[in-house]
């Protein structure tokens, strides 16, 4: 029955739809990446260079360079000493030495940084430690600068009262 009192002249049936050929899956790079998350476990302590696509993990210690295509996490209590290079870098560790995201860097509370700093977007949590320069820009085309360590100090000669000469830190 229609609508007040009257009959529908007809009742269509429902329209069938001939089937579609199914599309491949696009693969997402976030669900790539967390698929393909490698992690240096905290005992480790790795010397060398580290490049490729992916989501890397350190809980341990580095020294030497990163080039990722990819996340990279440096957890709480990770030491990475060399200039890092990634598409995100989120840092909970310590770093010396430049950063370098062609997307996003943030610095969580714990995050300690002595080194340059280059990404179109920056966070930076309170508590965390940073010492160097920070260069935004849409491309970060060039690695700043890594903060130079300070010069030791030379002793230098005193006269005392009694006319020896002492020497003084």
């Amino acid at each position: 029955m229609g609508l007040f009192g009257k009959k529908d002249k007809e009742q269509r049936p429902p329209a069938i739809q001939p089937p579609v050929a199914a599309k491949p899956a696009a693969k997402s790079v976030q669900k790539d990446m967390a698929l393909e998350t490698t992690y240096f476990g905290k005992n480790l302590q790795i010397k060398g260079t580290v490049s490729g696509e992916g989501s890397l993990i350190i809980l341990g210690s580095f020294e030497g360079e990163f080039d990722l295509k990819g996340r990279l996490k440096v957890a709480q209590g990770a030491r990475i000493k060399g200039n890092v290079r990634a598409t995100d870098i989120f840092v909970n560790g310590s770093i010396e030495g430049a950063v370098v995201a062609s997307e996003k860097v943030h610095l969580d509370n714990t995050a300690r940084i002595k080194g340059g700093i280059a990404a179109p977007r920056i966070s930076v949590l309170e508590g965390a430690i940073f010492d160097g320069e920070i260069k935004m820009s849409s491309r970060p085309s060039e690695t700043p600068k890594t903060v130079p360590p300070e010069p030791a100090k030379k002793a230098a000669p005193v006269s005392s009262a009694s006319g020896k000469k002492e020497t003084e830190l």
